[in-house]
């Protein structure tokens, strides 16, 4: 890893680093890629428009982090902190990273920085949902740290069959 003007993290190919208001469409892009494969994300359409995008982007008390390749977005991590005084030692991640990207360290590395963003402002609790049929993610995110919380069984019909929203988390 080679950090470059101490922002940008510079991982084989792939530049990581925090989203500006400008990567807005290719967060949608990116976003929408993934959603079209159906498995691993709720919703099948990006609910922000890029204007909607950019001011997500710039509350601070939120993190999203981008992967680039060849100057087009790849992967989006993104950490909402709990908006409430009760919760606000709290975050939840998501990710999501285009498929011909996928399974070559990305993943772990966008998680890795987003625990060190996490520790920097005080968030002592960080949380994520993943389909149970997700089990390549689980396995990820069980090497860095995290552990089941609980699931709601049969929470999602997928392709007609019933799947666990699996409730992760791991204490900083």
């Amino acid at each position: 890893m080679i950090w470059r003007n101490r922002d940008d993290l510079v991982f084989g190919q792939y530049i990581i680093r925090k989203a500006e208001p400008r990567d807005a469409k290719g967060i949608i892009l990116c976003m929408q890629s993934v959603m079209d494969e159906r498995v691993f994300l709720v919703s099948e359409y990006y609910l922000l428009t890029e204007r909607g995008e950019q001011d997500r982007i710039r509350n601070p008390d939120d993190m999203t982090l981008v992967a680039e390749f060849k100057g087009d977005i790849v992967g989006v991590l993104t950490l909402q902190r709990g908006m409430y005084r009760k919760n606000r030692h709290t975050a939840n991640l998501g990710i999501a990273i285009v498929k011909e990207h996928r399974s070559r360290g990305l993943g772990t590395e966008l998680i890795k920085n987003a625990i060190k963003w996490c520790r920097d402002v005080g968030i002592k609790k960080l949380n994520l949902e993943v389909f149970s049929t997700n089990t390549n993610a689980i396995r990820l995110y069980q090497k860095l740290g995290f552990q089941e919380e609980g699931r709601r069984v049969n929470q999602f019909t997928i392709d007609g069959n019933y799947v666990d929203d699996v409730f992760m988390t791991q204490f900083l």
